[in-house]
């Protein structure tokens, strides 16, 4: 009797397609005042710079730049400005799950974190849940409407692999 292979060629194969693409092109809108405002300031500690400020936001995600227009996800998590010296302008930091309130991926979340400090940038895509399990990728951003201070829209691209769930 010949001996049992020992790594079996099929473990760890999927039953069906294991990892997906996504591709989307929203609108975060982040209102900072107002009474549709969509973030709170928690601490300012009044070092210079705003050094240590933390805000939590619940921002909106559209297909586009309309508050009016359907709300796909929620942006929910916080902000921290993290540059001590106004010489090197301001560099606030975001973790925050990206949830999805869409039929499509309703429920689902993307993890996302990454330094704001202009008006263009990217931030990781470091994990997701649902059916996004396990995403990993890039959220390119561009701002394409700002009140400072009021509200703005950011253009974010959404560039994403994530695992399906098998089917049994």
């Amino acid at each position: 009797m010949a001996a049992a292979p020992l790594l079996d060629p099929n473990v760890g194969k999927c039953k069906t397609s294991c990892e997906e693409e996504l591709n989307l092109s929203l609108y975060l809108h982040q209102v900072a005042s107002g009474a549709a405002h969509n973030q709170e300031v928690i601490l300012n500690p009044g070092f210079a710079n705003s050094f240590g400020t933390v805000a939590v936001n619940d921002w909106t995600i559209h297909p586009a730049p309309d508050a009016t227009s359907s709300i796909i996800a929620r942006a929910k998590g916080m902000h921290m400005q993290a540059t001590q010296s106004q010489a090197n302008g301001f560099a606030w930091f975001f973790p925050f799950s990206m949830v999805f309130e869409d039929s499509s991926f309703r429920g689902s979340t993307l993890q996302v974190m990454g330094i704001f400090s202009g008006p263009n940038g990217e931030w990781a895509i470091v994990g997701g849940t649902g059916k996004l399990s396990m995403a990993r990728g890039t959220v390119n951003f561009t701002t394409v409407q700002d009140s400072p201070t009021i509200e703005n829209y950011k253009k974010i691209d959404i560039h994403a692999f994530y695992t399906t769930q098998p089917t049994v």
